[in-house]
């Protein structure tokens, strides 16, 4: 109708009826609830198995519910770019922003700027800190605390008299390290001993260097345990204990539940995986699309996930889409 009403214009002197008609036309198409909902995806992007098959899902849920889904992942975990790609999609009156966090901290402002303008914001997998939850509408991910518990008690259950081991964390300031760590130290037991805690940022090849250099650190104490807070380090910390001719005799614990992993837990080469379950792409879509229509949410959405053993890991193996 705008349109018509610009060309009427150039066209004839029209009437103040005729503008009124006009506007009262144009107000009922540019404005109809029909209209598709334009979401902004502030994403971390390439980071390992866990985060392709999360940020996948996320954009082929959106797409199905009908939103037009703005993909903005940032790359080697760089924040002020994700602060960037917040503050432009506020600028640019998306309908709502669904965010990964890089890191915990640094996004009050941003938030501020976007429930000023009335744009929910649903966080995905980490949150942040401080936990303001004035500040955004939902938050929608699996249980890191409930993952690091899991990884303290399987220790506990395995060296009921004690044990020496090492934990391999992801990079410090993150919600998820934070938690992980918290779960793990809230279950595990005073008898066992953690010799060193060192990041490996994430990163197999890292974190295979780093356990080469705690296992021969080390090698006198009889290390019998390591916790790696993700699968990548994990499988890179298999490695330097196969080299180091320990295999069998370390527990490796590790955490997400990729298909690689399972496979190494088939192969013994790792002792347990929990899972931190990357699917909840179609939760994301319908909450975002809840809350646009006016509904109550839950604050805190909990995606359910599972621990598994090799024996477990070798029903799904084949089936495991990522």
């Amino acid at each position: 109708m705008k349109i018509s009403w610009k060309k009427g214009i150039a066209l004839v002197a029209a009437s103040a009826t005729l503008f009124g008609m006009a506007a009262c036309g144009s107000s009922s198409s540019s404005d109809g609830d029909d209209a598709k909902k334009t979401v902004g995806f502030v994403a971390v992007g390439p980071e390992g198995g866990f985060r392709t098959a999360n940020e996948n899902d996320v954009q082929d849920a959106f797409k199905t519910a009908g939103f037009d889904l703005i993909y903005s992942p940032t790359q080697n975990s760089d924040q002020q770019k994700q602060i960037q790609a917040f503050n432009k999609f506020v600028n640019d009156e998306v309908d709502a922003i669904v965010l990964s966090a890089t890191e915990a901290t640094g996004w009050e402002d941003s938030l501020k700027k976007a429930k000023e303008a009335e744009i929910p914001v649903v966080l995905l997998d980490r949150g942040i800190e401080p936990n303001d939850t004035d500040l955004y509408a939902a938050h929608i991910g699996p249980s890191n605390t409930w993952a690091g518990e899991q990884a303290a008690e399987f220790v506990n259950e395995q060296f009921p008299d004690g044990a020496n081991g090492f934990v391999l964390e992801g990079p410090a300031g993150l919600s998820v390290v934070n938690d992980r760590r918290s779960g793990w130290e809230s279950k595990l037991d005073s008898k066992q001993k953690v010799l060193e805690s060192q990041s490996a940022n994430w990163s197999t090849d890292e974190a295979k260097t780093v356990t080469a250099g705690l296992l021969d650190k080390h090698k006198s104490q009889n290390v019998q345990f390591i916790f790696a807070q993700n699968d990548e380090m994990g499988l890179g910390a298999a490695q330097a204990v196969d080299a180091a001719g320990l295999k069998g005799k370390v527990k490796i614990i590790t955490i997400d539940g990729t298909k690689p992993a399972l496979q190494a837990l088939i192969d013994g080469d790792l002792s347990l995986v929990i899972e931190y379950n990357p699917i909840f792409g179609e939760v994301a879509a319908q909450t975002v699309s809840d809350i646009l229509d006016g509904k109550t949410v839950d604050k805190d959405i909990v995606v359910e996930s599972k621990v598994f053993t090799a024996e477990e890991a070798a029903k799904v193996i084949d089936s495991r889409p990522y």
